[in-house]
This record gives structure tokens, sequence and C-alpha cells, in this order.
């Protein structure tokens, strides 16, 4: 029970770190300190490891996909093109029910922090007239904006999580698919339910413009979505390469200046997440060089009691954070040697509940930037907003606990 007595301290540690706002990156190195003295790893040992980690290919590539998608969605952002995706959807689709769940998952394509709140304005003014309960429209706006982070690869989190398990992406997003499908499932079952009891019908919004023009807006909006698609999906170019591809694409089309690009490249916001990046793969390296772990391989833990244990960390972390790379980052490094003693086929299961589980704790988190400022937006009381959250994100966990449990 050692090991687990270890990791365990590691864990409420990273509970301490996160409970009094410790900066994240600061965070993960003093548990890498930590880590280092309570394993008793060598000095030159780990800083060979950091070392070596920090030029590893993977870790290159994983900079570079960060980077090309943060200067994507700045660019986006600047030129407006987002303001006329969305409204785009108003003409396109001829009921307001159906723009206020289509616009959030639209907007959800496009990884951007507190993006909910672009959404939020259309949801507004597509159910104005049905008179939705504050609570309800932030549920609407804030379910359906993160549908497909479990399959999106311009996700960070996801990103993370491939590059940390060692599992294909494209593996990633056929066993994770079905998981999108139920939180689709699932919202709209919430959503019927809704407007069925309180006889919401549809409401035909007014012709806003012309379809030429409709589709010209559309088309501003998301032609980078489908450039990543038909490069990294279609063509199998490495998705590093088809980022770079799209940044480069998105610069000559935007006439971006040199200047923005100083500016976007060199900007707070890229210098603190490659910082972050860095310190979590060293925080890898670490955990992977340290012996102690090495005992986990010879114990016979009940597959229960695993499953049990990526349960309340996974959880735990994403409801903790509310932030999908934060709660990889600071959980899969800690996972990982007791994933890596499963067979094979098991350790995929395995790797992959974590992701789904610890999503199931992003969703529900008080502390989810996108709810936060959803509610605010909405002036509903949380509180009554888990009344329609908290049912498919049960349901959620219950199914994906079950089925981890019988593969």
């Amino acid at each position: 029970m050692i090991p687990f007595i270890k990791i365990g301290t590691i864990f409420l540690a990273l509970i301490l770190f996160l409970r009094f706002k410790l900066n994240l990156s600061l965070a993960i190195f003093l548990l890498t300190v930590y880590t280092v003295i309570l394993f008793r790893v060598n000095a030159g040992v780990a800083l060979g490891a950091a070392g070596k980690i920090l030029i590893e290919d993977r870790t290159i590539r994983l900079g570079i996909i960060i980077v090309m998608v943060l200067f994507v969605a700045d660019v986006l952002k600047a030129r407006k093109m987002y303001d006329k995706l969305i409204s785009s959807l108003n003409t396109m689709v001829r009921d307001r029910r159906i723009v206020a769940l289509v616009a959030p998952a639209i907007v959800g394509f496009l990884p951007m922090p507190g993006g909910a709140l672009v959404s939020a304005p259309l949801v507004d003014v597509s159910t104005k007239k049905m008179n939705l309960k504050p609570e309800f429209s932030t549920f609407l706006n804030f379910w359906f904006r993160h549908v497909w982070e479990y399959v999106w690869p311009v996700y960070a989190g996801l990103l993370i999580f491939h590059e940390y398990s060692g599992i294909p992406l494209k593996t990633i997003i056929l066993y994770q698919t079905p998981f999108t499908l139920l939180n689709i499932a699932t919202g709209l079952i919430v959503v019927s339910l809704y407007f069925k009891k309180h006889k919401i019908m549809r409401d035909k919004p007014k012709d806003t413009g012309s379809f030429s023009r409709t589709f010209t807006d559309f088309f501003e909006g998301v032609w980078p979505i489908f450039l990543v698609i038909l490069l990294f999906f279609i063509l199998s170019i490495p998705l590093h390469l088809s980022l770079t591809l799209v940044a480069l694409v998105v610069i000559l089309v935007k006439r971006v200046t040199p200047k923005e690009i100083a500016r976007i490249f060199f900007s707070k916001a890229v210098i603190k997440t490659l910082i972050l990046i860095g310190m979590v793969m060293v925080f890898q390296g670490i955990i992977q060089v340290s012996d102690a772990f090495g005992v986990l391989s010879t114990m016979a833990v009940p597959r229960g009691m695993i499953v049990l244990f990526c349960f309340l960390v996974a959880f735990s972390m994403g409801f903790l954070t509310g932030v999908n790379t934060s709660f990889i980052i600071l959980s899969y490094p800690i996972l990982q040697p007791l994933l890596q003693t499963l067979p094979e086929t098991g350790a995929l299961y395995m790797s992959i509940y974590v992701y789904v589980i610890g999503f199931a704790g992003i969703l529900a988190s008080p502390v989810h930037l996108c709810l936060v400022l959803t509610n605010e937006y909405f002036k509903s009381s949380l509180y009554k907003v888990y009344r329609y959250l908290a049912p498919p994100v049960a349901v959620l966990s219950i199914v994906s606990t079950v089925l981890v449990l019988v593969l």
C-alpha cells in the first residue's frame, strides 16, 4: 500500500496548492520537487530526465500545436469571424429552438477560454419570446458548447491526453465519439422535456439577409475548421503540421501583419501556456523515473479498486479546476504508473475512462469559466442550474463507469 499512500500525498499536495490558488505552473514545479524528494530521485537523474523530456519530439510537437491553436483563435476573434458565423445562423436555421442548440455547438468547435459567452447572446435573442427560465438558458448554452471536447483535436486537453497516454489521436476520437453522442442525446432529452412541459413551440425568426450573404458569413467563420478536417482527417498530415499550414493560410488570407504575428506569439497567454506545458512534461518525466512506482507492476490490484481510484482522482481534479487541460495535467501523470500495470487493452479502456470521468467533473464544476460566465450573463441561480445539469452528468458518469467495469 506504500505506493498508493505516496501517490495519495501527491494528490493531497495538489489539492492544497489549488485550494490556495497557486499559479498552476508554480504548483506543478513544487509538485515535481516534492516527488523528487518523496521518491528519493537522484538530483542528477532528475535534471537529466527534465532536460531530455523538454527536447523530445512529442514535447516540441505539443508546443507547436498549442501555439498554433492560440494563434489562429486570436486572429479569428480579432477579425470578427466568430461574429459573422453566429449572425449567419439566425438566417440559415428557421427555428429559434434549434438555433439555441446549434449556436453553442458550432462555437464549441472554436476553442477559447470562456467561449460560451460568444454564443450566449445568440441563445438569448433566439429564445427571448420563449420566456425560458434563466437557469435553463444557462444549461442550454453551457451544455451544447462542450459536446465536442471528447473528439475535436484542436482542444489542448485532448492533445495533452494524446501525448501523455501515447494512444493514437484517431483511436482516442474513435473510442470517445460515443460519449459525444451520449452528451448530445442526454442534452436533447433535457431540452425536449423542458419544451414539452412549458409548451414551447417553433418560433420562426425573420429573414435577415440573402442566402448568398448568409452562406458567405457562415463559411467565413468555419473555413479554418474545414481546413483542419481536410489536412488532418482526410490527408492524414500530422496535426502539428496541419495546424501550422492553417495558421499560414490564415496569415495570408487575413493579411496578418508581422507586428500582429509577433504580438500573438510573444503574448503573455502563449508564454504562460508554453511554460505550463514544459513544467507538466518535466513532472511526467520525474514520475516515470521514480523507481518507487515500479512496485505497482508487482501488485495485484483489483480492477474495481483501480476504477475507484481513477474516478476519485480524475473527477476530483476536473471538479476542482474546471479546466480540461488542468485536469489532464494534474491527474494523468499520477494515474499513469497504475494504468501501465494493466494489459494493453485494459490500459486503453482505463485511459479513456480517466478522460471521460475527468471531463464529467469539469462539466459539474462550479468554477468552470464557461459555466460561471454563462450563469452571470443570464443572471441565473447556479444552484438551480444543477437541476438541469446534474442528470446528464450523472448519466455520463454511470455509463462510463459501467462500461469500464464490464469491458
